[in-house]
């Protein structure tokens, strides 16, 4: 890593020189970061949720095969990252599916063919709770990364104005399906995390303003990496099933057009301000 330090307003040359005031612009070529041993192991996760803050995307990995559900890393990354991280995530899965061929989320067997319990208890009188059983059940229902509207990406939205004819609507629907369909449907963001274990010392999460994407044969690894003078820093590392990958990258798009379009309709609404006006 090589950090060019320009000076910024300390030109004696220029008008308003001060010799007290030190001032300086730093241009990162970045080359590497330091792993800090506490992230350098990195966690596992099996699922990501996606929340949009006001200035910035918050990224929260789970882990759903323990109980509770979990999660185990909580990344904030402003709002220009977050094109870049889809377009780095884009190449790495077009390159991963030129190598290994699209990764698929295997179709579990009927229960017939695989006996009712998902886990194997090794030793005599060990039983598997009852607590864990339903929430197996749970788990299989929620998507493994956020994937589109609230209780599915995991994204707190406002509902827009005029669109009440549409939520009674769905409200009848909803009144009408099956029992099997309401099992499937997904929960909401509230519901989630109702259900999900977020540990005092996360709930600011790990700032980061890059992140750097590898993957092998079975898993993604991200990096997310904190580029402040005079070092760059990983401020956490996930490995990430590569059968996820697509979702993740479906849900940050689908979340990141949402953003746009929500922009884009404040720019419309609000009038020009009194600088903005010609003359």
């Amino acid at each position: 890593m090589s950090d060019n330090p320009t000076p910024a307003g300390n030109n004696e040359d220029s008008p308003e020189f001060n010799p007290e005031r030190h001032t300086q612009e730093i241009r990162h070529s970045q080359v590497s970061a330091r792993v800090p041993e506490g992230v350098s192991r990195g966690v596992f996760s099996t699922g990501a949720v996606v929340l949009q803050g006001g200035h910035e995307f918050i990224l929260d990995f789970l882990l759903r095969i323990s109980t509770p559900q979990q999660v185990v890393a909580r990344v904030v990354l402003p709002i220009g990252v977050v094109p870049q991280m889809i377009r780095a995530l884009r190449d790495n899965l077009t390159n991963y599916e030129n190598r290994f061929g699209t990764p698929i989320i295997p179709t579990p067997l009927p229960p017939a063919v695989t006996g009712s319990s998902e886990s194997i208890n090794v030793g005599a009188g060990i039983d598997t709770p009852e607590s864990e059983q339903s929430a197996s059940s749970v788990a299989d229902s929620v998507s493994g990364a956020a994937a589109g509207g609230a209780g599915v990406v995991g994204e707190t939205r406002t509902p827009e104005p005029g669109n009440e004819e549409t939520s009674k609507t769905s409200e009848a629907s909803e009144t009408k399906s099956s029992p099997v369909e309401s099992a499937q449907k997904p929960p909401s963001a509230e519901e989630l995390y109702d259900e999900l274990k977020l540990p005092d010392e996360m709930l600011c999460g790990a700032y980061a303003n890059a992140v750097r994407i590898g993957h092998s044969a079975t898993e993604f690894s991200f990096d997310f990496i904190t580029t402040f003078f005079p070092r760059s820093c990983v401020s956490a590392r996930v490995h990430l099933a590569a059968p996820n990958i697509p979702r993740l990258l479906d849900s940050l798009t689908h979340s990141f057009e949402q953003f746009q379009r929500k922009v884009a309709q404040q720019q419309k609404r609000q009038p020009p301000q009194q600088g903005d006006l010609p003359g």
